[in-house]
């Protein structure tokens, strides 16, 4: 029966039992730098509205008892995941990324295993699910005893692992033993129970007035709560500056690309791109005491280097699209269908009429995320994924070997475009031959990246020489880089796609023929890929893009970078690249940055005018359509 007595005794208990499962996830989440660990009025709010509303749904029929507790232990759940994300890759969940993670269930799968690496932080944070799942269905089945006891064992906990003062600890601890005591003895609580209740109700009523009416800074009041965040949309808008924007700030306009002294060079020359998965600026030459590469050595006298190069997203989709296209896109998982790419891909196109056949092979999944809808869109003659791959004894990147045969039965005597990706640098990194390509010791994860990339390394430079065996390549222009780089805690950020920090963004850049002498190129991007290859081969075009062949003196040194991962309207973190100046917005912490580069690395400066960055980046956002309206 409905009455206001059991309403209010059965709030109280979920109430209590909800308040220790939040603090050990707000605990969890606090491993990675989160807002207070201590519970705000922000958060109260929330539990209690949840508390009286589960407990009212529970009482009035059989299937408001079961809807609620289901979507609210799905909360729990994904309250829990937004925890873990955070703490592991700095993702939260929100309404994009939970579309996310359900369209792209194949890629989840392959990083669940490193997503719960996240509790080796926090190990007590294992029982948060299942403790969210008890006292709700404890709750729902009215099983005052049994919640009780579940309440009083969770206090315990806190008061064991909970990262507080003594006396906080032995009141967590004193609170949960004496409720297991007396349920124990006589059952749940009764009489004061209702009284109690009474009491936080109207306190926490007292306090949401008081805090309005007055100027109070206290982080109890200020601290926002994290609870809501799962359903709610964070947009962002920036401020109305008062300082005029500087035009100059801006990453230039699309305009058609010039031609080169090197215009037509390397006429009718074949072209080999490699892009090696999630290759940050570990090999050689960018850094002798990381990765060991076989394929820098064919890039010597011959060759092209690019001092600073960037992928202007770390993701390999939006990379791709971008290279393909020669536009900043939308972020494809902001589309419900996957499928949003920005501008037509016009250059293989262009090549293809020119008498060119354009071969996309990859021994990834290109089935994730809807990564073949874009390859076809592309419009490649060929392109393989990792199911199309023999073994023939082979495993993982291997495997690209036995496609040799293949590549020149396709290419036969016509000038060609390769693109060649792998996949075992890819998280959760993987070497094969481990007797070979150990070099890298211990048990960290960029260890076991770094004896990847070697490994990787080595299977391209086999496949290029199998590869020479069988189609004359004396005419060719190799190409290697990466999609995006990659990080390991830089910032306090993992993985990529995440975050637009140096680590994440900037790879290696060099390009060989056997008709261009050495140079030194001091900035560039994915935008000049094709631009630069039409100026080599000498094939005259209109296409409009963000990029310029990279023989051209002179270019401006302006570049955007923005997330995969999104937050609300935008993505999650984006920044600006202005000659030597790097603003940064990271929006997972609502925290604005200046770098400046110096002496060879990114130094930290402070930001005199944040309103001014936000209201610049902001208009970059819009200017590219990365921000939704």
């Amino acid at each position: 029966m409905l009455t206001m007595t059991n309403i209010l005794s059965q709030s109280l208990l979920l109430f209590a039992a909800m308040m220790p499962i939040l603090m050990l996830n707000k605990q969890l989440r606090a491993k990675r730098g989160a807002l207070s660990k201590a519970a705000s009025l922000a958060d109260l709010n929330w539990l209690l509205l949840v508390s009286l509303g589960h407990v009212v749904l529970c009482q009035l029929s059989l299937i408001t008892s079961i809807v609620s507790t289901a979507v609210l232990c799905l909360y729990a759940l994904l309250i829990w995941l937004d925890a873990l994300l955070f703490v592991q890759y700095r993702i939260e969940v929100n309404r994009e990324t939970i579309m996310w993670f359900f369209k792209g269930s194949k890629g989840l799968m392959k990083g669940i295993p490193h997503l719960l690496e996240g509790l080796s932080k926090f190990k007590p944070a294992v029982f948060i699910p299942f403790m969210s799942l008890a006292c709700l269905v404890s709750t729902a089945l009215h099983y005052s005893s049994v919640a009780a006891f579940l309440t009083g064992a969770m206090w315990l906990i806190c008061a064991l692992f909970l990262d507080a003062k003594p006396q906080s600890k032995w009141l967590w601890g004193c609170i949960g033993g004496l409720l297991i005591s007396v349920t124990l003895a006589w059952g749940p609580p009764v009489g004061f129970d209702i009284a109690l209740m009474l009491i936080i109700i109207i306190w926490v009523l007292a306090m949401n007035v008081y805090v309005r009416l007055a100027d109070v800074k206290a982080e109890f009041f200020t601290t926002p709560s994290l609870l809501p965040n799962i359903l709610l949309s964070d947009n962002f808008t920036a401020h109305e500056s008062q300082d005029q924007v500087i035009s100059g700030a801006f990453v230039p306009d699309m305009k058609p690309a010039l031609k080169s002294e090197f215009f037509g060079e390397c006429k009718g020359a074949n072209i080999i791109l490699i892009t090696m998965e999630s290759l940050g600026c570990y090999v050689q030459p960018y850094n002798d005491t990381m990765a060991q590469s076989s394929l820098s050595k064919r890039f010597k006298a011959n060759s092209w280097l690019s001092s600073q190069h960037f992928s202007l997203c770390p993701n390999t989709t939006v990379s791709t699209n971008q290279i393909y296209t020669g536009q900043y896109s939308n972020n494809p998982y902001n589309k419900a269908d996957s499928a949003f790419y920005g501008g037509n891909p016009e250059y293989i196109e262009v090549m293809k009429q020119a008498g060119y056949h354009t071969l996309f092979l990859d021994s990834a999944n290109i089935g994730l995320y809807d990564y073949w809808k874009l390859l076809e869109r592309i419009g490649f003659d060929q392109v393989w994924g990792t199911d199309d791959i023999p073994a023939r004894g082979l495993t993982a990147d291997y495997r690209l070997w036995n496609m040799v045969d293949e590549v020149a039965e396709q290419v036969k005597d016509e000038p060609f475009f390769l693109h060649l990706i792998n996949d075992q640098t890819h998280m959760p990194y993987e070497v094969v031959d481990n007797q070979r390509f150990n070099r890298h010791e211990g048990e960290s994860k960029k260890a076991q990246y770094l004896n990847a990339v070697e490994e990787v390394d080595y299977i391209f430079d086999e496949f290029l020489s199998r590869l020479a065996k069988k189609v004359d390549l004396s005419n060719t222009i190799v190409v290697f880089t990466g999609d995006h780089g990659e990080s390991f805690g830089e910032y306090g950020y993992s993985f990529h796609s995440n975050s637009v920090i140096p680590e994440q963004t900037q790879v290696p850049f060099m390009l060989t023929h056997p008709k261009l002498s050495k140079k030194t190129i001091s900035h560039s991007s994915h935008f000049d890929l094709f631009p630069t290859f039409l100026d080599l081969l000498g094939i005259t075009h209109n296409i409009s893009g963000h990029g310029q062949p990279l023989a051209l003196e002179n270019r401006e040194k302006s570049y955007f970078f923005h997330s995969a991962t999104l937050k609300g309207n935008t993505p999650a973190n984006f920044s600006l690249l202005k000659d030597n100046d790097l603003y940064w917005f990271d929006r997972l912490f609502n925290q604005i940055y200046q770098f400046k580069f110096e002496q060879g690395r990114w130094v930290s400066h402070p930001v005199n005018n944040k309103q001014w960055v936000a209201k610049v980046l902001e208009q970059n956002l819009m200017m590219k359509g990365l921000m939704k309206q």
